[in-house]
């Protein structure tokens, strides 16, 4: 990831076509190898993404639109605008998308992960 020179991160693009990434916040944890990373991520509409996995657990909240989530053989749910889910660790992560055909899902993800450690990772 670039960082512009106000130090802020620059959206980049994820694995999956048409989503941005948006680094918000990195943190060490003080006597932990891993760091807290806070991220902007937003899904173009009716944006899907390929099934994969996730090394650590992690928190989803929702600021914009509606989103469809299962993991493993669950049934999917959908999660609206002020509501979080949870990111499930080395779970198939078997569907997320945007709901709307129309309008961009936008959402934080909240983590736990050692430095320059992918979050999403392919099945």
């Amino acid at each position: 990831m670039t960082e512009s020179n106000n130090g802020q991160a620059n959206a980049q693009q994820t694995g999956f076509a048409g989503v941005t990434r948006k680094t918000l916040e990195r943190l060490a944890l003080p006597g932990d190898q891993r760091e807290l990373v806070v991220a902007e991520v937003t899904y173009p509409p009716g944006g899907v993404a390929p099934l994969h996995r996730h090394p650590v657990g992690g928190v989803i909240f929702i600021v914009e639109g509606v989103a469809e989530s299962a993991y493993g053989d669950e049934a999917p749910r959908q999660y609206r605008a002020g509501e979080t889910l949870q990111d499930r660790a080395d779970v198939p992560h078997t569907l997320f998308r945007n709901c709307d055909p129309h309008r961009p899902l936008r959402f934080l993800t909240i983590y736990a992960l050692e430095p320059g450690r992918a979050y999403t990772m392919e099945p």
